[in-house]
């Protein structure tokens, strides 16, 4: 590879690594308010996927941060009644999501 080529793949990646570092402060930011729960819809714990959840819990300050599959405090929101029929679905109380909100504030 000569020097030309060198010099242009050094200010690709930096340029690569840079517009990374923005993206991933945009999706930090936008992720951290926790989302609004839907008209008829409710918050589901312990099914989310990793890295999936809607927002904060006891583990982590915002939505997306989740590091296992099924995490108890980690919640989805889903049309009501159907949490409950999902294996280790646990329909989350108003005052639970209210105490993870504040928990992710102080965060």
């Amino acid at each position: 590879m000569n020097t030309k080529m060198k010099k242009n793949a050094m200010v690709h990646s930096a340029l690569l690594v840079a517009l990374s570092l923005a993206g991933a402060q945009t999706v930090h930011a936008a992720s951290s308010k926790a989302p609004e729960i839907p008209a008829g819809w409710e918050p589901c714990a312990g099914v989310a996927k990793a890295g999936m959840n809607d927002c904060a819990s006891k583990l982590h300050s915002c939505g997306g941060l989740s590091k296992v599959d099924n995490e108890a405090d980690s919640y989805v929101y889903m049309p009501k009644g159907l949490c409950e029929k999902i294996a280790h679905g646990t329909v989350l109380s108003k005052e639970d999501v209210k105490k993870m909100m504040e928990m992710q504030k102080k965060m």
